[in-house]
């Protein structure tokens, strides 16, 4: 798990993921594209978590981009046979961000009960930039 501590805390410590110690032993990052993918991060933690992480301050992005982060990780969540997905929108703006994005969320119709929306500080992720460049 060398140079994965950050999102080791991450998932942890600010998602609350509560998977066994060995789960973290394997965990693959990557940035992405936004204008390609609805979301500016993907990690996968020891083939059970799924984390897609969506960086903004621009609530027309979350507008444009949320339910296709739900639609998309669902979809690998499930085709991959993980346990769980948390959706993270980080920004500046939790309080607006955090009410448009429950508004969304209530919209999606795939929700279940492994499927998790997260609004946190853009500094919460500053640790994975340098661990999932």
């Amino acid at each position: 798990m060398a140079g994965n501590e950050n999102i080791k805390r991450f998932a942890q410590k600010i998602l609350g993921c509560d998977c066994p110690e060995e789960v973290f032993n394997v965990i693959e990052c990557s940035a992405s594209d936004s204008s390609k993918e609805p979301y500016t991060r993907r990690i996968a933690i020891g083939g059970r978590l799924l984390i897609f992480i969506l960086e903004t301050d621009d609530l027309s992005l979350v507008r444009a981009n949320l339910l296709k982060m739900l639609a998309a990780g669902k979809a690998e969540r499930d085709q991959k046979g993980m346990n769980r997905f948390r959706c993270v929108i980080a920004t500046d703006h939790v309080e607006s961000v955090d009410l448009l994005s429950k508004e969304i969320f209530e919209q999606f119709s795939g929700k279940d009960e492994k499927i998790h929306l997260h609004v946190v500080q853009k500094e919460d992720v500053s640790g994975i930039r340098s661990e999932c460049p």
